[in-house]
């Protein structure tokens, strides 16, 4: 049974993809902020609660935000290993033609 099995190509698509869903969460992050800034001043505007509730949504997208950094850096491992395995690869079949 072999120890590495490695496709690059799989590798660096699936890194796209992790970059690509980032890209669309934020984008889906954005529309939903806008949407509950226009909510909070205009159809749900009350003396406390409506400003808990943006505070509480802020939060949220914060965190949500600070998340999707963590696919950049899936990605870029992603990217990175597949690298460095093709490098492995072609110096280990270097050394043995002399």
């Amino acid at each position: 049974m072999a120890n590495v099995s490695v496709s690059y190509q799989e590798m660096q698509d699936q890194a796209t993809k992790l970059n690509n869903g980032r890209v669309d969460i934020e984008s889906q992050l954005s529309a939903l902020k806008t949407q509950i800034e226009g909510l909070v001043s205009g159809g749900f505007v009350t003396d406390s609660a409506s400003d808990a509730f943006r505070t509480s949504y802020e939060e949220f997208n914060s965190g949500v935000s600070k998340a999707l950094e963590g696919l950049d850096g899936m990605a870029t491992y992603l990217n990175k290993a597949a690298e460095t395995f093709a490098d492995v690869d072609t110096q280990l079949a270097s050394a043995l033609k002399g």
